[in-house]
């Protein structure tokens, strides 16, 4: 755990930004916070508006504050055009839009050329990262165990070609990945398969996996899941959801076992071995 200074909190989507916001001040960070998008919950926070296409104001608004470390919490969603001008800003004159590895290491970059360190958001909220084994009060074994392992290494192949972080498995079958619109999607996408009668109606098992990405740096972007993921697993029939030991953000922990546990869905923590 850092010693509290003054912290820049980047807030993207999500239900972890308010509750990572009291957690720092909690702790004793002085807090400024910059939002990526519009946000009413955060109205009280007075945020800094970030514009894609002016990095250079986002850079003088944590000079101005005096941070002493930045923290990226919450679901960050950009364009092509504005991951193209963030890219062009951190240096990369490449023409191409670029994928979520490339920002982070594009984003560390920059603030290392600013003096400042980069930290995890489960650096300020306790108890975020999934364990191994076991995580709930449902077991999976046997096929089920077999099958979250094969969705498991699947999503880590996905994420190599820094694809999503998530895939949906029946069996030996991959059903489908995440894409740029997220696990919500992803999740909604295989609900609308199974009313079609496509999957769902065989031996094999339905599993959800969520890993990081191949050597993804644990300050940005972390893979997660809350009791809402569940609820959507839940309606897709999803027996299992398998996701990385000391990598993936368990949001609302306890509601979140509580709720899988509700829903008969095993919670299953892997190490990935490919690292």
């Amino acid at each position: 755990m850092n010693t509290p200074g003054r912290l820049a909190l980047v807030a993207g989507s999500g239900d972890l930004v308010p509750q990572a916001i009291a957690a720092a001040r909690d702790a004793g960070w002085e807090i400024r916070v910059l939002a990526l998008h519009p946000r009413a919950d955060l109205d009280s926070e007075a945020p800094f508006q970030i514009k894609v296409s002016r990095p250079d104001q986002v850079l003088r608004e944590i000079r101005r504050f005096k941070a002493t470390h930045v923290c990226a919490v919450g679901g960050m969603h950009m364009s092509d055009r504005e991951r193209e001008t963030f890219a062009e800003f951190a240096g990369d004159k490449g023409s191409a839009a670029k994928g979520d590895s490339k920002l982070s290491q594009l984003g560390a970059t920059l603030l290392k050329m600013l003096g400042l360190p980069f930290i995890g958001v489960h650096e300020i909220v306790s108890d975020l990262l999934a364990p191994q084994g076991q995580i709930g009060a449902i077991p999976a074994e046997d096929e089920l165990l077999r099958t979250a392992e094969f969705a498991f290494s699947a999503a880590r192949r996905a994420g190599a070609l820094d694809l999503g972080q998530a895939l949906v498995a029946a069996g030996a079958r991959i059903i489908a990945t995440e894409d740029i619109g997220g696990t919500d999607e992803l999740l909604a996408r295989c609900r609308a398969f199974r009313e079609r009668g496509l999957i769902g109606d065989g031996r094999g098992h339905l599993v959800l996996a969520k890993t990081s990405k191949p050597g993804q740096p644990l300050h940005v972007d972390l893979p997660a899941i809350g009791k809402n993921t569940v609820a959507l697993a839940q309606m897709v029939g999803i027996e299992a959801i398998v996701v990385e030991t000391g990598r993936t953000l368990l949001i609302g922990r306890e509601e979140l076992i509580a709720a899988a546990d509700a829903a008969g869905i095993a919670l299953i923590g892997v190490a990935a071995q490919d690292d």
